[in-house]
């Protein structure tokens, strides 16, 4: 067969003609094309998963954790601190150890002449400076500090703004029932006496305010019983608790 359709047809053993079309030597070039944009496709959100913001795939990460720990988020190991059996806790610079603080703080009152007017200690929490005494403390359901007890304030938080450990200060009561005033109830009493320590140690001392922390108890831990107006005395206190190096505060 000739002329310009020869290509087209043919006839097989059987006379039987058999077409080929126009296009089926040209469907490779299809087939490649389309592997061409789909690797094209690929290579792009390759790129876009490489250019990914840091903060939005830590996020993401964030949230794998929380799914695969039941919906508890775990903080990243980066952030954990060691604890002291793991090693050594690593100390903030310009902090002191709680010896050195207390032979600072008693050495500053005494020669104020201030030091029987405080009860200092060390205890797991930390070094205590407590404001106990009728001198340094307030009248009942009263939350101003006397003379005394600002001028003990001063001069303890002169010595604590020269470091950076920090501080937790606690306000106490005792249990006798609040009866009109300014405060309904002994949280709100021992909380403003802790708040007018604190900001003492803040304004007048020059404390860091990122150093220092309020908790108000009420009536609830009391160091003596509540059984005579002697003992109610002792219990109507502020805690300074300066916390050891390479700690925050920790509560009673």
């Amino acid at each position: 067969m000739s002329g310009p359709h020869a290509g087209r047809a043919r006839k097989d053993a059987g006379g039987d003609i058999d077409e080929e079309h126009e296009g089926g030597m040209e469907r490779w070039l299809l087939t490649y094309s389309d592997m061409i944009t789909l690797l094209l496709a690929l290579f792009i959100v390759l790129y876009a998963l490489s250019s990914l913001n840091k903060v939005k795939y830590a996020e993401f990460a964030k949230g794998l954790r929380t799914s695969f720990n039941n919906g508890k988020s775990q903080p990243s190991s980066s952030r954990t601190l060691p604890s002291p059996k793991q090693g050594k806790i690593k100390i903030t610079k310009g902090q002191a150890s709680l010896s050195a603080l207390e032979k600072q703080i008693q050495q500053a009152l005494k020669k104020a002449g201030l030091i029987h007017d405080v009860q200092i200690s060390i205890k797991a929490r930390g070094l205590i400076v407590s404001l106990v005494t009728g001198r340094t403390f307030y009248s009942k359901d009263s939350a101003s500090l006397s003379p005394v007890g600002e001028e003990v304030v001063d001069v303890a938080g002169e010595v604590i703004a020269r470091h950076t450990n920090y501080v937790n200060v606690d306000g106490y009561t005792d249990n006798e029932p609040i009866i009109g005033g300014p405060y309904t109830s002994n949280w709100q009493l021992s909380a403003q006496r802790a708040v007018v320590v604190v900001e003492r140690l803040q304004n007048n001392a020059h404390v860091n305010p990122t150093q220092l922390y309020v908790v108000g108890f009420g009536q609830y831990h009391p160091i003596v019983p509540n059984d005579s107006p002697a003992n109610q005395a002792k219990n109507r206190r502020v805690d300074i608790v300066i916390s050891p190096p390479g700690q925050k505060v920790t509560l009673p």
